[in-house]
């Protein structure tokens, strides 16, 4: 099969003839019913009850009947349109998978080697964060595999955060590292002091209040070594800045990556509910005509792509430069480099040349088909 300009996945119809056929039966019997007897509006209500109850069970009878072979169908649809995402993406994404695979082993090896006269803390910190971003990495690669280029776009905002604050760890040392550790206590404590307002609510079992009492305890025991308390998301940074109310735009200037920030919004559109035309997201931008997706399409990889690779050279970098490097770092550093840049390159000249191709591909069927048309 030929690569299309927006793939999606199988849809089952949204009106089928056994809805019709229900929903004609449903009404029929009704009417039938009030025109034979002489109903009250609470008769009435019961028995439209009472079908919907029996229709629902039968149309539910045969969903599950249908869906073996619905799935199935679903599955080998997916299979084939992953095989033909990847043909289409091969070398952006195996360059990528390659520099995965580079800082992957470099980054456990320099971890191995322990701080080397660096603050132990803030090295071991860098050493968490790094296989976090590879993490966030796999699950990037996961999503554009599987044909989903704006949920890829929604991961790499995590990645570009976790740059910037393991960054920001390594500009500002010791205390800016343990004030980043401690706030997990006083994120539990918040957690905690949530779940257990609406666990009733929210079906959840809430907190003993001897359990309760533990979280609290870590929570004051956090604040005493640290010397103050933790109330926003990034208020672990406000030592660097001497105020309340850090944001992580704050971080993103102080390690002068914030001219990512209009990429950071963009991506974060994605997460959230605001309004978007459907044209607007990454998997249609080869689209010929508006259409909603609800599925995969191996449109819109560029972006993904490259800002995945500049994002996970950078944290590894941060890693293997904390400190003194060596020669060797050095090299490795360049190499990742080198690699995330070619991933841009290749990128944008796979989406050039493989949609040229299919256009081209088109055009000559179509004209082919005319040619032997009977009607010409």
């Amino acid at each position: 099969m030929q690569h299309h300009e927006t793939e999606t996945e199988p849809r089952l119809p949204t009106h089928t003839p056994l809805l019709q056929m229900l929903d004609r039966t449903l009404l029929a019997e009704i009417e039938k019913a009030t025109k034979e007897h002489c109903f009250s509006d609470d008769e009435v209500e019961a028995l439209i009850a009472r079908c919907i109850s029996l229709g629902h069970a039968e149309l539910l009878d045969d969903f599950k009947a249908r869906a073996p072979d619905q799935l199935a169908a679903m599955r080998e649809d997916n299979e084939g349109f992953r095989s033909r995402c990847y043909e289409r993406w091969r070398e952006p994404m195996d360059l990528l998978w390659m520099l995965w695979i580079t800082a992957q082993e470099i980054g456990e090896a320099h971890a191995h080697e322990g701080p080397n006269g660096t603050d132990p803390l803030v090295f071991d910190t860098l050493a968490h964060l790094h296989p976090r971003a590879l993490l966030i990495t796999s699950e990037i690669m996961c999503l554009l595999e599987g044909g989903f280029a704006d949920g890829a776009l929604t991961r790499w905002r995590s990645l570009h955060e976790t740059v910037v604050t393991a960054m920001f760890i390594a500009k500002h040392g010791h205390e800016v590292a343990r004030d980043y550790r401690s706030s997990i206590w006083f994120e539990n404590h918040k957690a905690a002091v949530a779940l257990n307002a609406v666990a009733e609510r929210a079906n959840m079992q809430p907190f003993s209040e001897a359990e309760f009492a533990d979280i609290e305890a870590m929570r004051d025991k956090a604040e005493a070594h640290i010397g103050r308390r933790l109330r926003g998301e990034w208020d672990w940074a406000s030592s660097v800045f001497a105020r309340d109310r850090i944001k992580f735009i704050d971080l993103e200037r102080n390690v002068g990556l914030d001219h990512w920030r209009p990429r950071y919004k963009w991506a974060s559109q994605h997460v959230h509910s605001a309004f978007r035309r459907p044209g607007e997201l990454l998997g249609m931008v080869e689209a010929k005509e508006p259409m909603f997706q609800i599925g995969p399409s191996n449109s819109g990889f560029i972006d993904p792509l490259h800002m995945t690779a500049i994002s996970l050279s950078q944290m590894t970098a941060a890693f293997l430069l904390h400190g003194e490097p060596n020669l060797d770092r050095l090299v490795y550093v360049k190499i990742i480099q080198t690699l995330a840049s070619d991933i841009g390159d290749s990128a944008a000249r796979v989406e050039k040349e493989s949609l040229e191709k299919h256009r081209a591909q088109n055009c000559v069927e179509t004209v082919t088909s005319e040619e032997g048309s009977p009607d010409r």
